[in-house]
């Protein structure tokens, strides 16, 4: 009785749902109310292209990152391999190619099922794949409950498709009797000239701060000091394990108070037996280089111990993650700020990118004071692109403030934002259809 409420609460959900998307989003995400997976991917088939058109737990779907990707790869090869509308567990070993399994491990669980969602009536066709995967083995009992319901979804679909076909059909009839004016607006609009623009991400970093890296090969006892905490030069910050150092410290300076005394008990003898002067200048060779063995323990020694070099606020993430792990020579472990010397870090998109001059303007928009703008200004583009922590290959930039202070405060470091650039005027058009346009002469090399 309880999957029968279920059953039909969910199709009282997808009957409610006014447009497709609202209607992806509960076919991947509440379909797990009658059965349990782990991630469920809806894809449209729409003119010969795979589209992912909605993942499970997701609210945006990223087209360029490499897990969708994968998902757009695994579901041309199984259109491929079967183009019928029946369910079926799907045989990794034999229906994935050899890079695709081999992702899959990073990607999701091992077990998948494939769940079309076609129809066709009145002329109109919908073609829709349902991918779900689990940990465990799809059960005969969830693979008929998921063919009951599946032929829910492919009404609803047909029926928002068809609905949305009809409106445009209406639309279009009211819109061809005016159609010469339009267009002729339309044509004029076109050479409007207008900023191009683009929007992306932001972060508030500190400029040109001290870098504090370890001095050893060790590993962290304690970081000393807090985020955000102000210090002073000469103030602690870092504890590195000391106790090899100062054992071996002690040995040296031991081994050089023997060979000392060594050298005197030489030189005392020497007086007695003269053989032993051709000795004296071997001991004072070893008393030098066992002197020598012991400064450098010393100074390793000295060295666990990290102080600041400069006066500044700590950058750090968490100092409890850093006990005990180990270090190189050389490794960042925190930063020392100045809060009044800080840039902005812009992370634009490959597929955003446009033509960019040094000192170009941008306004830069805080996610805590979304009511007040700051100025900038360009000052260095890496043109070498990157994976942000979203997996989205970008390119950074890096901005200053005309006034850090412009509205009243200065901005703290770690805030993040949104940043708007302003590049040269193109007309309307080109500002409409760069992407289309970028697309097509990528794929017709012209």
């Amino acid at each position: 009785m309880k999957n029968i409420a279920q059953l039909l609460q969910l199709e009282e959900n997808c009957r409610n749902s006014e447009e497709i998307k609202e209607l992806a989003y509960i076919i991947v995400n509440e379909t797990r109310e009658l059965v349990s997976y782990d991630q469920g991917i809806l894809l449209s088939h729409m003119d010969n292209k795979l589209t992912v058109e909605a993942i499970s737990d997701v609210s945006v779907v990223e087209t360029t990152s490499p897990f969708t990707q994968w998902i757009n790869d695994v579901a041309k090869r199984l259109v491929k391999l079967d183009s019928s509308s029946s369910l079926r567990v799907v045989n990794v070993e034999k229906d994935l190619t050899e890079q695709q399994k081999t992702e899959m491990k990073d990607f999701s669980p091992m077990n998948l099922l494939w769940v079309p969602l076609k129809m066709t009536r009145q002329n109109i066709e919908i073609e829709y794949y349902l991918l779900l995967f689990k940990n465990t083995v799809w059960q005969d009992k969830e693979k008929a409950l998921l063919k009951h319901i599946a032929s829910s979804y492919r009404y609803f679909l047909f029926s928002l498709y068809k609905s949305n076909f009809k409106l445009w059909r209406r639309s279009s009839s009211f819109i061809s009797k005016y159609a010469k004016f339009f267009v002729i607006i339309i044509i004029l609009l076109m050479f409007l000239p207008i900023r191009l623009t683009v929007l992306s991400p932001l972060e508030v970093k500190a400029k040109d701060p001290v870098v504090v890296t370890s001095p050893l090969n060790g590993a962290v006892d304690t970081i000393t000091v807090l985020p955000d905490q102000v210090v002073k030069k000469g103030d602690l910050l870092v504890k590195l394990e000391s106790v090899d150092f100062k054992n071996s410290y002690i040995i040296a300076e031991r081994t050089f108070e023997v060979a000392k005394a060594q050298l005197h008990t030489t030189k005392q003898n020497s007086f007695i037996d003269y053989k032993l002067k051709s000795k004296i200048a071997g001991f004072e060779a070893e008393v030098k280089l066992k002197k020598a063995e012991m400064d450098f323990a010393k100074i390793q020694f000295d060295k666990t111990i990290i102080k600041a070099e400069d006066n500044g606020t700590i950058v750090i993430n968490d100092p409890n993650e850093w006990s005990g792990k180990p270090v190189v020579v050389g490794e960042k472990i925190l930063l020392i700020a100045n809060k009044q010397k800080i840039q902005i870090q812009i992370m634009l998109p490959v597929t955003d990118a446009i033509f960019l001059n040094d000192n170009a303007l941008v306004k830069i928009f805080f996610d805590n004071d979304p009511l007040n703008t700051w100025n900038g200004k360009i000052s260095q583009i890496y043109y070498e692109p990157e994976l942000t922590p979203q997996s989205i290959l970008s390119y950074k930039i890096i901005a200053d403030f005309d006034q850090i202070d412009e509205n009243g405060y200065i901005p703290k470091i770690g805030l993040r934002g949104t940043a708007k650039i302003y590049s040269d005027k193109v007309t309307l058009f080109f500002y409409l259809f760069k992407k289309p346009i970028t697309s097509i002469r990528q794929w017709v090399g012209w």
